[in-house]
């Protein structure tokens, strides 16, 4: 009620106040802007009466239900009709996706030369892409025909010839290799001058080796059930008397449990017919098994499994030919930056005279062949991942090995090495490693070694070095650029002379390379290389030292 006396009073108030507002202003002798007394009479005794209106309290009565007084029979009759049942042919959905685009050009051609007069001839030939079969060809040939010592007298030269393809049947694939290779030394460890232009002596040293390699393996990898096997075989001569030939056959099972356990089983079988100088008429044969095992989850990995062996070296004091070796390998990474590894392995190591003169090729006749018995290896160490971008790890080893082998200047002809065998040795390896890869656009990686012999029948572990420091980078500054710098260092050698029985600790090696690569167009590039860039003079192995400093430039051409 008071609420509507104030509604009441200010409509009141808004009507009457023009009506006084022009009476003030029309009264005669009145000054503009003056006040004056006013009375206002509000009366509260009036009453405003509204309608009365109807109001319905009551619910509306129910209606009557709805009932029904009769009763109903349905009669369900079947119908049998002679008809085939409908067959529908299920299949998934094939969406044709695009192809990624592919690189037009899948064979390439390099050209060039440098000085030591050491032309560089390679080119690759490959099939355009398809589904069903690949194959390829690479033909190269590098020559260094000018050496460090007396001209062509310590030159060599490199000739490669590989076929390779594969065929694609569902999930199996059919692949082999085969191929010739040609290397050609020059046995130059003597007094520079020493040889007269009519001596009608031949130093070089011409190795031949054909091989071939035919093998089937599963194309998913990731299947339950996983298989490969490769025969192969190889034909080795040199342009004396050395001969080897090789069969072998290898082959992996391998099952997947779930995606932290899988395991399989490893087979290796060697039949190899070495001949040379003073041996003729040998059959060395291998054989080896590798049961294992590995789980690995939640920054957990751990392998085990064992290495059986039977190898039929005679060997001085030899016991037996059949071995059993345990296998461990466990690292544990609470986080991804951090972790420790240890791993214990014993092992037979083949050891073949292709091995051996590869590794070092100015290798003359030897009195025998031995593989290296592993009677075990301990490693432990830490390793981690940091940001995605550096892996690392850094150990300690320690191994005991039997018929480890070493290299000494020929007894009979110092120009040349023959191999030399420790009875047992220990070695303690000090291992760091580090790699950094940083946006794609810079890669560096390294590794130092330090080691220390403790050896029963030499008074010094000839020809292998005492610490080793390798390192790699690669820069891509842009898409067209490719920079390369690498350094080998190498030191503590020792070498002994088993004509003169003298020895001497070798001067260490330092090898700085680069290579560069730039690309004019999609088709073309030029590229120079750099060897030895510091022009050192270094041995390798003792009377043996390198070409100065070498440099190749010239061409890549795509098609």
């Amino acid at each position: 009620m008071n609420r509507l006396i104030k509604k009441l009073f200010i409509t009141s108030f808004g009507v009457v106040s023009p009506f006084l507002l022009n009476a003030q202003e029309t009264t005669p002798g009145a000054e503009r802007g003056e006040i004056r007394d006013t009375e206002f009479i509000i009366r509260k005794d009036r009453v405003l009466t509204l309608p009365t209106q109807n109001r319905i309290n009551e619910r509306p009565p129910a209606l009557p239900s709805v009932g029904s007084q009769g009763n109903y029979t349905y009669a369900v009759k079947d119908f049998f009709l002679d008809m085939a049942p409908v067959t529908v042919a299920i299949q998934p959905f094939a969406r044709n996706f695009p192809k990624p685009p592919v690189d037009a050009y899948h064979s390439f051609t390099r050209l060039g030369y440098g000085n030591f007069r050491s032309p560089l001839a390679e080119i690759h030939l490959n099939n355009l892409p398809d589904d069903e079969h690949t194959f390829g060809v690479k033909l190269k040939h590098q020559g260094f025909y000018r050496g460090p010592v007396d001209g062509a007298s310590s030159a060599e030269d490199h000739t490669e010839v590989k076929l390779n393809g594969s065929l694609f049947r569902e999930d199996l694939e059919i692949f082999g290799d085969f191929g010739y290779d040609r290397d050609k030394y020059h046995f130059y460890g003597y007094s520079e001058g020493s040889l007269s232009s009519n001596e009608p002596f031949d130093l070089a040293q011409v190795l031949h080796t054909a091989y071939g390699r035919v093998g089937i393996r599963k194309v998913e990898q990731l299947d339950v059930f996983n298989y490969q096997a490769t025969l192969n075989l190889r034909l080795f001569n040199d342009n004396y008397l050395a001969r080897e030939h090789e069969a072998s056959l290898q082959a992996m099972v391998g099952f997947r449990a779930n995606e932290n356990l899988h395991g399989g089983i490893n087979t290796q079988l060697f039949f190899t017919s070495p001949s040379d100088e003073r041996y003729t008429g040998i059959n060395r044969n291998y054989f080896k098994l590798q049961p294992f095992a590995v789980y690995q989850k939640a920054g957990i990995h751990f392998k085990v499994g064992a290495n059986v062996i039977h190898e039929n070296d005679v060997v001085p004091n030899k016991t037996k030919d059949f071995h059993v070796y345990p296998l461990a390998d466990i690292s544990y990474h609470p986080v991804q930056s951090f972790g420790v590894y240890a791993s214990y392995k014993g092992d037979v190591l083949r050891k073949t005279y292709y091995d051996f003169v590869r590794e070092n090729p100015f290798l003359g006749p030897s009195e025998q062949l031995r593989n290296t018995i592993q009677n075990y290896e301990v490693d432990l160490g830490v390793s981690g991942k940091i940001l995605d971008e550096m892996h690392y790890k850094a150990g300690v080893k320690y191994g005991n090995f039997s018929n480890m082998h070493f290299f000494g200047n020929s007894a009979v002809d110092s120009t040349r090495f023959q191999l030399i065998y420790d009875e047992v040795s220990q070695v303690l390896n000090y291992h760091i490693a580090a790699e950094w890869n940083f946006e794609g656009m810079y890669k560096v990686d390294g590794e130092i070694n330090y080691y220390q012999y403790t050896l029963t029948d030499l008074t010094s572990p000839w020809h292998r070095p005492e610490w080793e420091v390798k390192v790699h980078n690669t820069f891509q500054p842009d898409s067209k650029w490719t920079i390369q710098f690498n350094a080998h260092l190498m030191g503590g050698i020792s070498a002994i002379n088993l004509e003169s029985d003298v020895s001497t600790t070798l001067k260490p090696i330092l090898d700085v390379q680069a290579k560069f690569d730039y690309r004019i167009t999609p088709r073309f590039s030029v590229f120079a290389i750099g060897n030895n860039l510091l022009n050192q003079s270094n041995q390798r192995f003792w009377n043996y030292p390198v070409r100065g400093i070498q440099g190749i430039g010239g061409i890549t051409m795509k098609f």
